[in-house]
């Protein structure tokens, strides 16, 4: 393909356009923060035995114009919705690891949120037995379909 080459050029220019509209779209993100669960996660019987607190970070990427442009909530995806799945699954059976509960946290949202592209899920494990001062100990996965 050369410059002078409209042809070449028109049809270049459309190959870029449909490899955009085919790729998923990412910019709009639908997020909720320091969700609070107690729950009996962890590796140790202590911590299984007396539970401890974990706080969920969740980020859902999906495209948001056409509930925008007609204004209409069944066509987005409830914040509700999302806590309540994420609360179903940290309140479940208890898990050895935090990357299991983030995986199954992601799995469940991408399963149950036909709209959403990608997920972050954050999983914060404030009282994780660890020897020293620390601010944060946690995971963070990102899942697409």
């Amino acid at each position: 393909m050369t410059a002078d080459d409209p042809t070449a050029l028109a049809e270049a220019g459309e190959e870029s356009r449909a490899a955009e509209r085919a790729r998923p779209h990412e910019t709009d993100r639908l997020f909720l923060r320091a969700l609070p669960f107690y729950a009996r996660h962890g590796v140790y019987d202590a911590e299984r035995e007396l539970g401890q607190r974990f706080i969920v970070d969740v980020d859902c990427w999906f495209d948001t114009r056409p509930a925008a442009w007609a204004d209409d909530e069944a066509l987005t995806v409830s914040y509700q919705g999302i806590y309540e799945q994420v609360a179903a699954v940290v309140t479940d059976d208890p898990v050895h690891l935090i990357e299991t509960l983030a995986e199954r946290i992601a799995t469940r949202l991408l399963d149950h949120f036909e709209i959403v592209e990608r997920v972050r899920v954050v999983v914060h494990k404030p009282g994780a037995p660890v020897t020293g001062v620390f601010g944060d100990v946690g995971i963070e996965i990102i899942r697409s379909r």
